[in-house]
């Protein structure tokens, strides 16, 4: 999940956690590490590698735009939709034409920090 600088660093305050510790860079874009036993987001809250897996998110009130708006990502037409890797996707609603300005501005935002 990419965040930006701003995200980051209010998740090391939040964490206590250095930005290094949860974060490595993908082609210049901060992006959040996955634990390496259980393949989930750092901050998931899990002991299991499953993808159906119970888990929450120990950072919840103060997580990055991106899992804010998570399962919806820009295809390569630059539209909003649901991503196939979410195994539970089939329940949230078909993304809008606002969804796609969303993370299109993210996107922007991102890419500019470099």
């Amino acid at each position: 999940m990419p965040l930006t600088k701003a995200e980051a660093s209010l998740l090391s305050r939040r964490t206590g956690m250095a930005v290094e510790d949860f974060t490595w860079k993908n082609n210049g874009i901060l992006t959040l590490l996955n634990d390496e036993n259980t393949r989930a987001c750092v901050f998931l809250l899990t002991s299991s590698s499953d993808v159906n897996a119970e888990g929450m998110c120990s950072v919840y009130e103060v997580r990055p735009k991106g899992c804010r708006t998570y399962p919806n990502v820009l295809n390569h037409n630059d539209e909003a939709i649901l991503d196939e890797g979410c195994p539970h996707r089939a329940q949230f609603p078909e993304p809008t034409e606002e969804d796609s300005i969303v993370l299109l501005n993210l996107e922007e935002q991102l890419l500019h920090e470099e």
